[in-house]
Order: structure tokens, then sequence, then C-alpha cells
């Protein structure tokens, strides 16, 4: 929920490649997947040194999950599931 929360406010992320964080952080995107702890912290400096980047990764995270995670865009699927299934019969 971290990631999906630091998104959501425009915070890029960097993290690794484990469970469902490569699904919300998008490589180069939304933020950096690391491999190791050096690789990160140098991710990190990066960001501080280049606020713009930072805001550019920030503004893509928070769409990527206003598009594919909240809970509106759930319900979007289920009404869009039920209108076919109402077409179809």
């Amino acid at each position: 929920m971290s990631v999906t929360e630091a998104l959501w406010k425009g915070i890029p992320v960097v993290a690794t490649r484990v469970g469902g964080i490569p699904l919300q952080v998008i490589d180069n995107v939304t933020g950096f997947l690391v491999n190791s702890t050096e690789e990160a912290a140098e991710k990190i400096i990066r960001l501080i040194k280049h606020q713009y980047l930072a805001r550019i990764l920030g503004m893509e995270g928070k769409e990527h999950i206003k598009r594919n995670f909240l809970i509106t865009r759930q319900l979007q699927d289920c009404l869009r599931i039920h209108l076919e299934v109402i077409e179809h019969h």
C-alpha cells in the first residue's frame, strides 16, 4: 500500500522488483526499479539533484494510480462487465 500511496501523492518511488511493486512502479516512468542498495542510492541522489525529473515521474505516478488502481476504476470495470452481460442476453 505504501507504494500506491506515495505514487498517488505524486512522489516518485525507488523500489526493488518484488511482489506487486513492478505493477505500480514503471521503471523510468513513475519511479525507478533497482537491484541493489547502491543503485537505489544513485537513483535517490538523481531525484534530489534533478527536481524536474522528480516532478515528472511524480505526475506520471499519480496518473498511473488514477487510471489503474483506484476503486472508481474497479467500479468502472464492473459496470462495463455488467453491461456486456446484459447486451448478450
